[in-house]
C-alpha cells in the first residue's frame, strides 16, 4: 500500500490507524453528559467464547449500548487490566491488582475478537426506555476514572458477575433455577471442561486452588463464567413473567478452532518422574541426586501455595490440601538425611510425612479437595521416599548385600577333579 502511509504499511496497521481515528471522532461524538436515548436503542449482552490465552480460556462477557439515532455504539467491558501497572505481576499473586471498567466502539471490540478468531453472541435484552436509560446512566457514571476501578476476584468479581449486579441492581429479575439439581458442580468442576485441551493449565490451577474451589456453586453463582450467565440471561424472566431476552444473534462467527492438548501431559510426566524416584533408590548416589532436585521442587511449590494462602487475598487458594504433601520443609529434612547425621526429630519428620501421605493415598476418592489426577504418582512418590528414613531402613545397602550375597553363593563353574 503506497501514498500518505508509506509503501510498507501493512493491511493490518492501517486497519489499525483508522479504528483508531475512528474512535477519536466517535468518543469526541459520545462524550457528552445527559445523553437521552432513543426508541431505537438496545442494550445487549455480549458474550465471546474462549481463547488460547489463559486469560481468555474461559470466554468474555460485556454490555453493549447501541443507540443508532444519538452515533451511539459503546461497549462496556469490566475485564480489562493494565500490564503497565507497577509491580504487575506481584499484584496479581497477591490478589491486589486492580480491574476497570474500560469503554470502546463496537467496531474496536469487534476487531479484537475477529484478530483472535473468537466468535461473539449478543443477547437484546427486552428493556423499556427507562430501564435502558437507567442501566446507560449506571454504566456512564462507572466508567469515570474515579469510579472505574475494583479488585478483581476470580469466581465472585470479575467481568461477568460485574454484570449480573448490575442487572440484578437495576432491574427486577427472576433468575432460572438449576433443573438438574443431581449434577450440581465446584467451583472447580464447572473449569474443566474449558481446560481440557489445557492439561499443564489445569495442573496448574489444580495446585494453586484450595478447598474453597471444592465448594457446590449455586445457579447463582455459576454466572462467574461467561456461558453460564448466557444460559441464565436466557432463562431469565422479568417480574411481569416477560423473558429477559428478547432476541439472539451471532454477531461474529468462530474463525478458527482450538489448539488440540499437548501430547505431553503432565500425568505421563508425573509417572515417569515416579519411575526414576523408585530407580534412584537402588543407588545411594543417584538417590541423592534425584533426591535434591525433586524435593527441591517440592518445597518450592509448598512455598508458593503458603504465600497464595497466608500472603494473598484471592479467597479460592486459602485451605490448600496440596501442602500436606509439598511441605515447604521436604528439602532440609531430606538433605539431613543424605548428607548428615539423621537425628530423632528428623526421623518424627519422616514418620509424619509418610503417615499424611499414606492416608491422602488411601482415601483418595475421599480427599475433600480435588486433586489432579497427575498428583497420585507424586504423592506416591512422597511415600515410598519417607519410608527408608522414618522407619530407619537402608534401602539401598540392603538391596547390595542382597546382590552380593548371591555372587557368592554362586556354583564354581569349573569341573570337579
Amino acid at each position: 500500500m503506497s501514498g500518505i502511509f508509506g509503501p510498507g504499511l501493512s493491511k493490518k496497521a492501517f486497519t489499525l490507524i483508522l479504528v483508531f481515528f475512528c474512535n477519536l471522532f466517535f468518543f469526541a461524538n459520545t462524550g457528552r453528559s445527559n445523553i437521552i436515548l432513543s426508541d431505537n436503542t438496545d442494550v445487549t449482552l455480549l458474550t465471546s467464547t474462549p481463547g488460547e490465552e489463559l486469560y481468555s480460556v474461559f470466554g468474555h462477557s460485556a454490555l453493549r449500548v447501541n443507540d443508532p439515532d444519538n452515533d451511539i455504539d459503546l461497549v462496556y467491558n469490566y475485564g480489562t487490566f493494565d500490564f503497565s501497572t507497577p509491580n504487575f505481576y506481584l499484584k496479581f499473586a497477591r490478589g491486589r491488582l486492580m480491574y476497570m471498567l474500560s469503554v470502546s466502539s463496537y467496531k474496536q471490540y469487534e476487531f479484537s475478537y475477529r484478530l483472535e478468531g473468537r466468535a461473539i453472541y449478543e443477547q437484546v435484552l427486552d428493556l423499556s426506555k427507562q430501564e435502558k436509560q437507567r442501566i446507560f446512566e449506571f454504566l456512564q457514571e462507572n466508567a469515570l476514572p474515579e469510579n472505574k476501578y475494583y479488585q478483581y476476584d476470580f469466581f465472585y468479581d470479575n467481568c461477568a458477575t460485574r454484570i449480573r449486579d448490575l442487572i440484578d441492581d437495576l432491574l427486577i429479575v427472576e433468575w432460572y433455577e438449576d433443573p438438574y439439581e443431581i449434577r450440581r458442580r465446584t467451583f472447580r468442576q464447572l473449569l474443566a471442561p474449558y481446560l481440557a485441551n489445557k492439561l499443564w493449565s489445569k495442573f496448574g490451577i489444580d495446585i494453586a486452588l484450595g478447598l474453597p474451589a471444592d465448594k457446590v456453586a449455586t445457579p447463582y453463582e455459576y454466572m462467574f463464567l461467561p456461558d453460564e450467565m448466557f444460559i441464565a440471561f436466557a432463562s431469565a424472566k422479568m417480574a411481569d413473567g416477560t423473558s429477559l431476552v428478547s432476541k439472539h444473534r451471532v454477531l461474529l462467527e468462530k474463525g478458527r478452532p482450538l489448539q488440540p492438548p499437548h501430547p505431553i501431559n503432565p500425568k505421563i510426566v508425573c509417572w515417569m518422574i515416579f519411575l526414576l524416584g523408585v530407580l534412584s533408590m537402588l543407588n545411594r548416589n543417584s538417590a541423592k541426586i534425584f533426591d535434591t532436585i525433586f524435593f527441591s521442587v517440592l518445597s518450592l511449590n509448598g512455598l508458593t501455595i503458603m504465600f497464595l494462602w497466608f500472603a494473598s487475598e484471592h479467597l479460592a487458594t486459602n485451605n490448600n490440601m496440596n501442602l500436606l504433601w509439598s511441605l515447604p520443609t521436604h528439602i532440609y529434612f531430606f538433605s539431613r538425611y543424605h548428607f548428615k547425621q539423621i537425628n530423632r526429630f528428623s526421623r518424627w519428620y519422616f514418620k509424619i510425612v509418610m503417615v499424611l501421605t499414606a492416608l491422602l493415598i488411601v482415601l483418595w476418592p475421599w480427599v475433600p479437595q480435588g486433586f489432579n489426577q497427575a498428583f497420585f504418582p507424586l504423592i506416591l512418590l512422597v511415600f515410598a521416599k519417607s519410608v527408608p528414613p522414618a522407619l530407619d531402613i537402608d534401602l539401598a545397602g540392603l538391596i547390595y548385600s542382597f546382590f552380593a550375597g548371591k555372587k557368592k553363593k554362586a556354583p564354581s563353574s569349573g569341573k570337579e577333579n
